[in-house]
């Protein structure tokens, strides 16, 4: 059931221009840092709303800056007073996580907020130049290093959301002890996100422990059907080959297949919410 706060009721249909509205105080000044960053998307929009909250300082991380520096043009001319910095990763490469936080510890400037977007929806079997399954290591394995090796720059009240899908109570528990599928034998595009994003979820779970101590949030959340999602980027060959298997494991259709689509402004309500709302901090 939607929920109210300060006249607003939380639902479907709230944007993220709403969420900013409600907690001006949870952005301005404030620093945040955001992965995934092209020229547009969810990690976009995300930046763009916390920009129009008058954050002091918004890190966009991207592969290439060249792609992103339309975002990093409009955000500049709309909003001259925000700090925007452009850092440079492949997460497909844990030389280049290393280097891209010597860089932001470099800046010497504590982050309030990290939000981490996957970067690799239903690739083709692939494994990154560390050996690692490239879903795993795009979307999870990168994310922790990063924020393990950010830590220490995060404040006491800070805030880690990590961007993943919806999961359903009663579905089988992922292949940890596969996660290459076999060197690609049994390799489905949908798993590999499905275990990439699963990872994430009990990677919040555990720095909400770790964190206990500092008052650290911790969340992951589900955008919904959105541009870019697995929804809109799988195709439907993979599609029908992957409910055939669930069929054949006894399993329900999977929700993230069941969900409505929503805008873009729709899903970034989500994060930000996790991101902003201090009601659920520590929650």
């Amino acid at each position: 059931m939607p929920r109210k706060k300060m006249g607003l009721k939380w639902g479907p249909d709230t944007k993220g221009a709403d969420v900013v509205k409600a907690f001006p105080l949870s952005i301005k000044k404030r620093t945040f840092l955001l992965t995934g960053v092209d020229r547009d998307g969810l990690p976009v929009a995300t930046a763009e709303a916390l920009a129009s909250g008058d954050a002091a300082a918004i890190i966009l991380m991207g592969k290439s800056q060249v792609v992103a520096q339309p975002v990093i043009d409009e955000i500049n001319q709309k909003h001259p007073k925000v700090k925007v910095i452009f850092v440079s990763v492949d997460c497909g490469r844990f030389a280049s996580v290393h280097k891209a936080a010597d860089t932001i510890k470099k800046l010497d400037i504590p982050i309030d907020g990290l939000v981490g977007f996957p970067t690799l929806f239903a690739g083709p079997w692939a494994k990154t130049a560390d050996g690692v399954e490239s879903h795993f290591q795009h979307n999870y394995l990168s994310h922790f290093l990063l924020i393990n090796l950010l830590l220490d720059l995060m404040l006491a009240d800070s805030r880690v959301v990590m961007v993943s899908s919806c999961i359903r109570p009663e579905a089988s528990l992922p292949e940890w002890d596969d996660p290459s599928f076999s060197d690609g034998k049994t390799y489905h595009p949908l798993d590999a996100f499905a275990l990439s994003t699963f990872a994430n979820i009990q990677m919040v779970k555990c720095l909400a422990i770790s964190g206990a101590g500092r008052s650290m949030s911790t969340f992951a959340v589900n955008p919904g059907n959105t541009k870019p999602s697995i929804q809109t980027v799988a195709s439907l060959e993979h599609v029908a080959s992957w409910l055939q298997k669930k069929k054949e494991q006894g399993e329900d259709l999977p929700i993230l297949l069941q969900q409505v689509p929503k805008s873009v402004s729709q899903g970034i309500a989500t994060i930000l919410r996790a991101l902003l709302d201090p009601d659920i901090a520590g929650k």
